[in-house]
């Protein structure tokens, strides 16, 4: 931080950041100067929702619900507590190997897995095209809409598309309702979306547009299949349940719970990930090119909505690196 730098009374943005403007009058950025939390009678009925849908989800096919899961700490404690609470629900638990996951978080998943009788898939794409994708990420430039880049760092923009596409076109050829990711209060706002055909085909034509733009050509290997959306019935629809809008979020106590099921830490010297090698490589490659830190959006709205302590988000968010770990991410890059 510079002396010129001012940072939010309340949360961890700063004015070094471009687009955050800080209050001289009431020392705030613009995002905590206009916070409403979100009232008990919304949260309760968000609760309500989210319990009837799990309760009866509809028997089309196979399975009620696709997990997102990545082998970190929010999504495996996701998936015990979605079968804690509806030990019913019948769950294919997808992992993406990106090329950079741990082994620790492989196993990790599968633990939990075994643990909550749910079936795991491990979604695997051609190596050698991720990695060159992955590259075109982290040398473009506003390839994604402006607030994106707070929300997250281009090549982790590129890699969650990737999954959501994937995921949304298991679903429809598994006719599979809902799917879930295990993102945090921070990362999204809306614990329920409903996409209809229209919806997919236009999230489709997007990332493609935005793919394009990186200069990635294997764009169908990512997208989900137009077909597969063409031939879907009429009144096709797959919702994605953010259920840590609904659950009270706690990533402290969300680890010592599945710590103690046997969980494992990884040793990625990363305090924003405990799954993916990459993320360290990709904060800093979106903080060179935007002078943004990826996760300050994210940590600064936990400590507005009180789920962490402002001290926890710097800390975090003025971490260092490994250079030992960002020359192995290069090395894998250029393989």
């Amino acid at each position: 931080m510079t002396m010129d730098t001012v940072v939010c009374k309340k949360c961890a943005l700063d004015s070094k950041t471009p687009g955050i403007t800080i209050n001289a009058d009431t020392g705030l950025c613009q995002f905590c100067e206009n916070y409403t939390p979100l009232s008990k009678e919304k949260k309760e009925e968000f609760r309500l929702q989210m319990d009837t849908l799990f309760k009866s989800p509809k028997k089309q096919g196979k399975y009620d619900v696709i997990m997102a899961l990545s082998g970190g700490v929010d999504s495996s404690y996701a998936l015990y507590r979605l079968k804690e609470e509806y030990p019913h629900l019948r769950v294919l638990a997808v992992q993406f190997d990106n090329g950079f996951i741990s082994d620790t978080a492989f196993k990790n998943a599968q633990k939990f897995c075994e643990l909550t009788k749910s079936t795991y898939f491990r979604l695997v794409l051609d190596n050698t095209l991720l990695r060159d994708t992955f590259k075109k990420a982290a040398r473009s430039k506003d390839a994604y809409p402006g607030f994106a880049k707070y929300r997250a760092s281009d090549m982790c923009n590129t890699c969650m598309s990737i999954i959501k596409q994937k995921l949304v076109e298991m679903a429809i050829h598994t006719k599979t309702p809902f799917i879930v990711f295990a993102f945090s209060p921070g990362q999204t706002e809306v614990p329920f979306v409903t996409l209809t055909k229209p919806f997919m085909t236009w999230i489709r034509k997007l990332f493609d547009a935005q793919m394009k733009t990186m200069g990635v050509t294997e764009r169908n290997l990512y997208l989900m299949d137009q077909d597969t959306i063409t031939a879907s019935p009429p009144d096709t629809e797959v919702m994605i349940i953010h259920p840590f809008l609904v659950w009270e979020y706690n990533k402290h106590q969300f680890k010592e719970d599945i710590i103690r099921l046997g969980w494992t830490e990884p040793d990625l010297k990363d305090p924003n990930s405990s799954n993916c090698l990459l993320n360290a490589y990709a904060i800093k490659n979106h903080f060179d090119k935007y002078h943004i830190h990826s996760y300050a959006y994210d940590q600064s709205a936990l400590v507005r909505q009180g789920n962490i302590k402002k001290e926890e988000a710097m800390k975090t968010l003025h971490t260092t690196f490994s250079d030992a770990a960002m020359k192995e991410v290069q090395r894998r890059l250029d393989q």
